[in-house]
């Protein structure tokens, strides 16, 4: 089953579609097939579900299992190199498609599920070349279709107020980008609330991350950082993170006064 052509799916999709497809076409069970791989069982269901991301070892051990010339190590090399997602990569294709509840916070941006490619764009464009920005921004922009499945996740967006009246692209861009999101505040899966700048905020102002409730129950987190970002399912560092949340959106305005303020900032900037 080649499906590495396609635009629809990421290299973690592919990986875990195809090993099912050969493990079925060899008329193996995953017992069967964790044998011949030598590694645990339960690893080739999380594989499969797209639940654990394959490493070289896995990869090599499948291209042995089924005697195939590099097939995964291929695909495994796309999930590790991929240059529009990079550590972020795990959490795009990985934990969003598996979120039950989606939560964020965003001192000084519009959430990435939640831009336009041209404000994305004028984020990436100052620190990657034309086409590695152009990646990045298709990459972001994809991210949307999880609301368009059979069983799309809650979004509960916490955004400072101040991103309002920061020009990122241009007044052009941000005015799209605003309208865009007093749009999204109609989605009945998305809800938006703004973080009054008055409020201070000062537990909000470390950095931007975001929580996932999975359909079995786990928690998982990203947090930025000035380089780089991580994610973890670390129950600590969730904790401490969920704590933070809900300091922070206690001062958040309600979603119709949200509504609002966009709407406020949309005849502003039209001016």
């Amino acid at each position: 089953m080649d499906t590495e052509n396609s635009d629809h799916v990421s290299p973690r999709a592919h990986f875990a579609s195809d090993l099912e497809h050969y493990r079925k076409k060899m008329k193996l069970s995953q017992i069967s097939l964790s044998v011949r791989m030598r590694c645990h069982t339960s690893l080739i269901s999380h594989v499969e579900r797209g639940r654990r991301t394959p490493t070289l070892e896995f990869a090599e051990a499948a291209d042995q299992a089924f005697e195939l010339d590099g097939h995964f190590v291929r695909l495994y090399r796309q999930i590790t190199h991929s240059p529009a997602l990079g550590w972020f990569a795990r959490w795009v294709e990985e934990i969003e498609p598996q979120a039950v509840i989606l939560q964020s916070w965003d001192p000084l941006l519009v959430p990435g599920l939640l831009q336009t490619p041209e404000y994305a764009r004028a984020i990436f464009s100052t620190t990657a070349s034309p086409e590695q920005a152009e990646e990045r921004v298709q990459a972001r922009t994809r991210r949307m279709q999880i609301f368009k499945g059979p069983t799309p996740p809650t979004f509960l967006a916490l955004v400072d107020e101040s991103v309002l009246d920061r020009p990122v692209g241009g007044s052009a861009v941000l005015l799209n980008q605003l309208r865009y999101l007093h749009e999204l505040t109609q989605h009945p899966r998305i809800t938006i609330q703004l973080v009054p700048t008055a409020a201070g905020c000062v537990v909000g102002m470390v950095s931007a991350f975001a929580l996932a409730r999975l359909r079995d129950g786990t928690e998982v987190v990203s947090a930025d950082s000035l380089l780089s970002g991580h994610v973890t399912g670390d129950h600590d560092t969730v904790a401490q993170l969920k704590v933070r949340y809900d300091t922070i959106r206690a001062d958040a305005n309600s979603q119709t006064v949200s509504q609002q303020a966009i709407g406020d900032a949309i005849r502003k900037w039209s001016k």
